[in-house]
């Protein structure tokens, strides 16, 4: 099973997984070549385990600072266990059967490192939850519909449309083109735009646009984030920083109609 998780620590990672059920402690015995734990004198063989998930943390100034954190379980053995490694036993070209199972994983897996660029570009979506809550909140206190339709239109010539775009060349073509949350994000995409520059139906486009809006975002980060981040490469993670807006949110505040009281 997969977990959805972002974890800032190894100590986070460990804690987490432990109650999860990965409660026996392994260690890497090369000259076995098995995955070994002291405690209950337990031996787990490179066929006999799967690695359910991989986590690897990257130290920021730090080299000696790299760990990777394995979860890993045998039907066979019906145990489940965590490995916690330096990520520089990999760059021993001896390296046995074992560490080589394991490496083999780990470059199909996702480089997640303290202050991980994923969870960061996830957090930004939360002003795209805030612009469906002031529509909400301006429909539900009868504003006038032209004065929400000036700020949508800011929000997304401003902001929205720079994030569409940058998704759209760095983020979803991580993804094969016939995946399928692929192709529905981009469906949303192009069905949001419509809405967001349709000059018709104000009132009526503003409701679609806080309803599906706020299920695209909720899409990205409970389903797609988590498929591009078993995908994603250092050298598209390291194109994505490059490209990232960057920008920091500063909202319109010229009017407020999300403030108003509703009597006025």
């Amino acid at each position: 099973m997969k977990n959805n998780s972002y974890y800032e620590t190894v100590s986070e990672a460990i804690n987490d997984l432990t109650k999860r059920g990965y409660t026996t402690d392994f260690e890497i015995l090369n000259e076995k070549e098995c995955l070994v734990c002291h405690k209950t004198s337990s031996q787990l063989s490179p066929d006999e385990f799967e690695i359910d998930e991989t986590y690897r943390f990257e130290g920021n100034t730090d080299p000696g600072d790299e760990m990777i954190v394995f979860a890993i379980s045998s039907v066979k053995h019906n145990i489940k266990g965590i490995v916690v490694n330096a990520y520089g036993m990999y760059a021993d070209s001896s390296a046995s059967k074992i560490i080589e199972r394991l490496h083999n994983h780990l470059k199909r897996d996702v480089l997640i490192k303290r202050g991980d660029f994923l969870k960061q570009i996830i957090r930004e979506r939360h002003q795209g939850f805030l612009l469906c809550w002031k529509i909400r909140t301006g429909i539900r206190k009868n504003v006038e519909a032209a004065r929400i339709k000036k700020y949508t239109d800011w929000f997304y010539k401003t902001y929205l449309i720079h994030y569409f775009k940058f998704e759209e060349k760095y983020i979803f073509p991580i993804l094969p083109s016939e995946n399928k949350m692929r192709i529905k994000a981009m469906a949303e995409h192009r069905r949001l735009k419509r809405l967001f520059e349709s000059d018709t139906d104000i009132l009526k486009n503003s409701s679609l646009i806080e309803e599906e809006l706020e299920n695209h975002i909720r899409f990205e980060e409970r389903m797609l984030f988590d498929e591009v981040k078993r995908n994603v490469t250092e050298e598209q993670l390291q194109q994505m920083r490059i490209h990232h807006l960057g920008r920091k949110f500063a909202d319109n505040l010229s009017d407020t109609f999300w403030k108003e009281n509703e009597n006025n």
